[in-house]
């Protein structure tokens, strides 16, 4: 008898919206990505994040970067402040 690998959970890396794109990062790193089948500019903009972050320097330096806002914030009000002021420029 063949005996086969057993399939236990299988990951999506890319879902189709018929709305915005998205991106979905799970604990473990894994990434997903919702795109549309327009393939409008913001499509391709998640889509060249998800590729950049195939990229394993360059995703460690973006975390490295984030990381250095982030030293000294100790409560998740903070945290998420500081993350509202990085976004608002």
């Amino acid at each position: 008898m063949d005996e086969q690998a057993e399939i236990k959970h299988v990951r999506k890396r890319l879902y189709v919206t018929d709305k915005a794109p998205a991106l979905s990062i799970d604990s473990d790193g894994y990434v997903r990505c919702g795109l549309s089948g327009n393939m409008g500019d913001n499509d391709k903009l998640i889509l060249a994040i998800v590729l950049s972050l195939k990229n394993e320097a360059w995703k460690n330096k973006m975390i490295a970067k984030v990381g250095d806002h982030m030293v000294g914030k100790t409560t998740e009000t903070s945290r998420v402040i500081t993350a509202f002021n990085m976004i608002g420029g």
